[in-house]
């Protein structure tokens, strides 16, 4: 602003002498002559003096330039530890073959008895089933920094068993029912056969918590804190349904004329579950379990086929029965996982199961030809069933 001032005083100078004297302003030497050129604005500076102030450079009362900056990079710092370690994931997608041993007790009565020594040779035991073979799937989501849902199915099949025995003629089921069936009184063969499947289904929302180890960053497959504990505790509602098929068959005479006594009963659960969930990674490896439990309305139902002799006809029509209850629904596991990428890992662990008042249909066969046999319904049974579980996850 100096330069320019003085610029124009000096011109206004000349202009004045030069209309006074009469010399051209050509003439005379360069006015500017002497006087150092203007300096250009650095460029910044007319941005910054052009440009209206940025909200986020808006520092709040009482917190520094230095302040906020600590305070950003801390935000981003945990932001990082967030996505590469403890959890480093927010989905998750479970599926486990598993191998179970059914436990329950249906008890030890006889059903198919040697005439001629009186002893049983087929009882409810013969029929118990060996391992059953099922599947496990669970999807879930951590929704919040606290918060998570789930979704999951469980489904038990091939839980089956088979007795078979012969004779001539001397076989017969317990009376009075064995008696009034000719079919099964003097009975060459009877076959019996046991079959179930258990299905489960359950939702869940679930309040974790999870933190790290301090220790060396020597894991290169999380890149982070080797250690990752995450503890859930869930709520929700779960379904099961329990579902069976007991027959005997038996054959008699020349050619063979069979006549069955056929029991199907369904038992279902609706109920609320609590529970609690751990996991632990480091590196490579992480090994999880949980417990549930669920107090549970049921209803129980069974229904039997008509029983009918070649010779004595008609002895019991088509009836059915059912019992509304209360039931319980336990539920372990513990697992070990090997993390074969970043995300996808293999899984093996061992789990256990235990459903009350179930309706096992060998317990509802009634060996009775009184009026009202085969109305009644045995909804106080207990199943638990044990093994080992594979499978994959994936997280991410």
């Amino acid at each position: 602003m100096r330069h320019l001032d003085a610029w124009l005083s000096l011109t206004a100078i000349t202009l004045v002498a030069c209309l006074c004297s009469g010399v051209s302003p050509a003439a005379d030497p360069d006015p500017f002559a002497g006087i150092p050129p203007l300096a250009p604005a650095p460029e910044s500076v007319l941005v910054a003096e052009a440009a209206p102030p940025d909200s986020a450079d808006v520092v709040a009362p009482g917190i520094d330039a230095g302040q906020l900056d600590a305070m950003q990079a801390d935000d981003a710092c945990m932001q990082e530890i967030r996505q590469c370690c403890c959890p480093n994931w927010t989905h998750y997608a479970i599926f486990d073959v598993l191998f179970l041993q059914r436990n329950n007790a249906i008890g030890n009565a006889p059903l198919v008895i040697n005439s001629d020594t009186g002893v049983p040779v087929m009882t409810t035991q013969s029929l118990y089933p060996a391992t059953a073979t099922g599947v496990r799937l669970f999807y879930g989501q951590l929704f919040t920094d606290t918060l998570g849902w789930e979704i999951g199915y469980t489904g038990i099949y091939g839980m089956f068993g088979s007795a078979f025995v012969a004779g001539n003629s001397n076989l017969e089921l317990p009376p009075p029912l064995g008696l009034a069936v000719n079919n099964f009184n003097d009975a060459n063969q009877v076959r019996g056969t046991y079959w179930s499947t258990l299905n489960i289904a359950e939702a869940n929302v679930f309040c974790y918590d999870c933190c790290q180890d301090c220790g060396p960053n020597w894991c290169g497959l999380t890149r982070c804190k080797p250690n990752c504990h995450c503890v859930d505790w869930l709520a929700g509602f779960i379904w099961a349904g329990l579902n069976e098929t007991a027959n005997l068959n038996a054959q008699c005479c020349t050619p063979p004329e069979p006549s069955n006594y056929t029991v199907r009963t369904a038992t279902n659960y609706f109920g609320a579950q609590i529970g609690q969930r751990g996991r632990r990674e480091w590196c490579r490896w992480a090994v999880e379990g949980w417990w549930k439990t669920a107090l549970c309305g049921t209803n129980a139902y069974q229904g039997s086929g008509p029983i009918v002799g070649e010779i004595s006809g008609l002895e019991r029509p088509p009836l059915s029965a059912t019992a509304n209850g209360v039931g319980f629904i336990g539920q372990l596991n513990g697992t070990l996982i090997y993390k074969i990428t970043q995300r996808w890992g293999l899984r093996a662990g061992y789990n256990f199961y235990w459903l009350t008042n179930a309706a096992f249909a060998p317990s509802q066969w009634d060996f009775n030809t009184a009026t009202g046999a085969g109305t009644g319904i045995n909804d106080n049974g207990t199943l638990f069933l044990h093994g080992a579980n594979l499978g994959t996850e994936y997280r991410w």
